[in-house]
């Protein structure tokens, strides 16, 4: 296992409130940080957890080896054809727009603020435990090889970053909720020009905690498969859900920028 450890959660329910979409405040981590912190493929570690905001019974501090900690990340390459006045540039300018290919159900998405957006994901189920994950996503903007990640090409001509800035579990019993639990999502798209034109993209997924009360008797071995499976599930589900979605938004946005110029004077 290996050697971390995660901050103690700052509340002591068994519930916790996400921001509301007149909170304006901003995030804990400025735009530039967002950069910085963004690991590149290469330099991954599954330790890279942020502070966890949710659970946090325990003031006590946690062994790290106590902790069970898992890890994936995909790749995306999605064909992407432009046309006079419908640019990935400018298609990635749309925040609200990416959202809502991406997560298309209206119910289950509100706009916080300028950055950030609350997502309910599909429910989750961990053997015999079903929970209904909502996260924050913060979306931040760069051009001109500007503050790119190492991993990001300088000549790319647009970055948009994203990151999960705050998450909670809906539907858990209060001795089903881990005392110490931390998400890391961070993802990146850009578009590539050289050959076949395409937005292309990365995602990395980090989760760790130590096993709540109801599954104390539970084998390790057992934690870490079923673990190992839910994390690659999600990965999956959210892999298909920027592909198809994504792909399918783009060629509506260039039909739309077609009929607004067929209709100019």
């Amino acid at each position: 296992m290996p050697s971390c450890s995660p901050s103690r959660g700052a509340g002591s329910g068994a519930s916790t409130t996400l921001r509301s979409v007149g909170d304006q405040r901003s995030s804990s981590r400025s735009r530039k940080s967002l950069v910085q912190n963004y690991p590149s493929p290469r330099s991954f570690t599954t330790c890279a957890l942020k502070t966890p905001s949710y659970g946090g019974r325990s003031r006590e501090k946690i062994n790290p080896r106590d902790l069970f900690i898992f890890s994936y990340k995909f790749n995306t390459d999605i064909p992407m054809s432009e046309t006079q006045g419908a640019s990935i540039d400018e298609y990635l300018q749309n925040s609200p727009r990416i959202v809502g290919a991406v997560f298309p159900d209206q119910h289950k998405r509100r706009k916080l603020n300028d950055e950030e957006w609350s997502v309910q994901l599909l429910p989750i189920q961990f053997l015999f435990l079903s929970a209904s994950p909502v996260i924050v996503m913060r979306f931040a903007r760069k051009s001109g090889g500007k503050e790119y990640p190492p991993n990001v090409p300088v000549h790319a001509t647009s970055l948009l970053l994203m990151e999960v800035t705050d998450y909670k579990l809906n539907g858990l019993d209060s001795n089903a909720i881990p005392s110490h639990l931390a998400l890391t999502v961070r993802g990146l798209m850009y578009p590539q020009r050289e050959g076949r034109k395409s937005l292309k993209g990365h995602v990395e997924m980090t989760v760790g905690f130590n096993l709540p009360p109801v599954l104390a008797m539970v084998p390790e071995s057992i934690i870490r498969g079923v673990g190992e499976t839910v994390l690659r599930q999600m990965a999956e589900q959210m892999k298909q859900d920027f592909d198809s979605g994504l792909a399918a938004d783009f060629k509506k946005y260039r039909r739309e920028k077609l009929t607004e110029r067929r209709t100019l004077p």
